[in-house]
């Protein structure tokens, strides 16, 4: 009966120190109240509804209906979408952690109400079609306005995503600080571009003053890929939208 009685309390105390272990581990590895906040997530330039991109263009009886239009050769960022300012500037130091892009599909082929669009913008700007993100410092006290660029994403291919939204995940989040902005940076071209909108859909380019809109400016745009370097943004565009977004994660 003693021998019994032993067995017990050896079984219990066991049980009692496994518990006390358990409890032990527990605690360790439970994260303090501060740690455990959970992560403050932002979209850049997200909003409510998104506007298709332009592409594909039509054409009726050798008249173009509606236009492909797309953007090359220029970094460039939303300054107003939709009515929202400063959409991607970053509200608070974190790491954006993905992108995404909005791409239209243009045709490639030569029809009765289609050219190939593809082929097209290919001889225009190069080929592939491809994109990344960059994050820009502004300069201070400067007009028109010059941003240094401070990192920037690798560079995506796009033509296998075209009619999709592809998000992009960075295997090397990007530090962004507090009032930098997550631009958009295209070397050759992208089909992501939404025409015909409201006044209340700006956007800036790293284009100088007067040299905006024609085929030779466009066609001889060079995108900010140098980082360190300070680029002018001398274009700003309105009634029209860059279609791309840019995760930001915080933890408090």
């Amino acid at each position: 009966m003693a021998h019994a009685e032993t067995k017990t309390t050896s079984r219990r105390l066991l049980a009692l120190l496994g518990a006390a272990a358990l409890l032990a581990a527990l605690v360790a590895i439970v994260p303090r109240q501060a740690d455990s906040a959970p992560l403050r997530v932002v979209v850049l330039g997200q909003t409510p509804e998104t506007p298709p991109a332009s592409c594909p263009g039509k054409v009726v009886n050798n008249v173009p209906i509606s236009e492909c239009r797309v953007e090359g050769h220029i970094t460039g960022f939303q300054s107003i979408a939709d009515g929202v300012a400063r959409p991607f500037e970053a509200p608070f130091e974190g790491k954006i952690v993905a992108w995404s892009i909005t791409l239209a599909k243009p045709s490639t082929q030569e029809t009765k109400t289609t050219t190939d669009e593809v082929g097209f913008f290919n001889d225009f700007f190069g080929t592939p079609a491809e994109a990344r993100i960059g994050i820009l410092r502004p300069v201070e006290g400067v007009k028109p306005p010059q941003y240094k660029l401070v990192r920037q994403s690798p560079i995506e291919v796009l033509d296998p995503y075209f009619g999709s939204t592809p998000i992009f995940a960075l295997d090397h989040p990007l530090t962004v600080l507090k009032g930098q902005v997550v631009a958009l940076t295209i070397p050759t071209w992208a089909p992501m571009f939404a025409l015909n909108l409201s006044g209340e859909n700006t956007w800036r380019g790293s284009r100088l003053p007067d040299h905006c809109i024609s085929k030779e400016d466009i066609q001889g745009g060079h995108p900010q890929q140098g980082v360190g370097k300070t680029k002018t943004y001398g274009c700003y565009y309105s009634d029209a939208r860059l279609l791309y977004t840019a995760t930001l994660v915080k933890k408090p």
